[in-house]
């Protein structure tokens, strides 16, 4: 995209979020790559490493192996290092936001980092990695109260029951309340902004085409099939760069 063509999908883009009463932001990993985070099926994304050493996502993170397999579960899953931020582009739709522009975000992700950039309205399908529980009595924990015992395994310091994270694995439903909300935001709103998200998962797709308002915009580094939806307009761009750009265009009511 040239930088003629670029700016004039930003000024697109900012008609139509001017316009709009409602906007849906429908993000996935992509949102999160900024921030440090790794998506999952691009071309160097953790479901295509997998697959390329010839290991199946659905057995390695799957429910079922947190019972069966412990310690296996939760160490290939432990990461050293700084905690990510919020990017730009989280940080764009939060600010928006408390200026009176209706952004609901629902999102893919269990960072948190819409969140952590100050967005009130966020819906999050995969459940997140903030609040853990024991499988055993249900005790509830931050994902900082947790405790480890020699095997790497996190353990309720009452009865000793695995503590997970509050994440919706292969093999779980997401919360029914949550993708009610979802269905609910996708038939109000005027606006759909899809972004950094392959819709790859049957609840995904489902839900986009409920979508009853007036423009589809996506933002990824792959074209999406949405149909029967139309997109009006496709930006292959990163989202917070495109975010960024696209802010001072857009009417707040602050």
């Amino acid at each position: 995209m040239t930088d003629i063509d670029n700016q004039s999908a930003i000024k697109q883009l900012a008609g139509y979020m001017n316009e709009a009463n409602i906007i849906c932001f429908y993000g996935g990993a992509g949102t999160s790559t900024e921030s440090g985070i790794p998506d999952y099926r691009s071309k160097h994304g953790i479901w295509t490493m997998m697959e390329e050493n010839e290991q199946n996502p659905l057995y390695f993170a799957n429910a079922k192996r947190i019972k069966e397999n412990p310690a296996a579960f939760f160490n290939r899953r432990k990461k050293p290092g700084l905690r990510p931020e919020p990017n730009v582009g989280h940080l764009v739709l939060a600010n928006l936001e408390k200026q009176g522009k209706d952004i609901r975000v629902i999102t893919q992700n269990v960072d948190g980092m819409h969140q952590l950039a100050g967005h009130r309205f966020v819906l999050e399908l995969h459940g997140n990695h903030r609040n853990w529980y024991c499988m055993e009595c249900g005790r509830i924990y931050k994902y900082d109260e947790v405790e480890y015992d020699q095997h790497g395994v996190p353990r309720c310091y009452v009865d000793s029951g695995i503590v997970r994270p509050s994440v919706v694995y292969f093999g779980e439903n997401a919360n029914r309340e949550t993708v009610e909300k979802s269905k609910h935001t996708l038939k109000v709103s005027d606006l759909l902004i899809i972004a950094g998200t392959s819709l790859s998962t049957p609840l995904a797709t489902r839900l986009v085409q409920l979508f009853e308002g007036k423009h589809v915009v996506i933002i990824n580094r792959d074209p999406l099939d949405i149909q029967p939806l139309r997109t009006d307009l496709f930006i292959q761009r990163s989202v917070g760069e495109v975010l960024k750009e696209v802010q001072p265009y857009i009417h707040t009511n602050k």
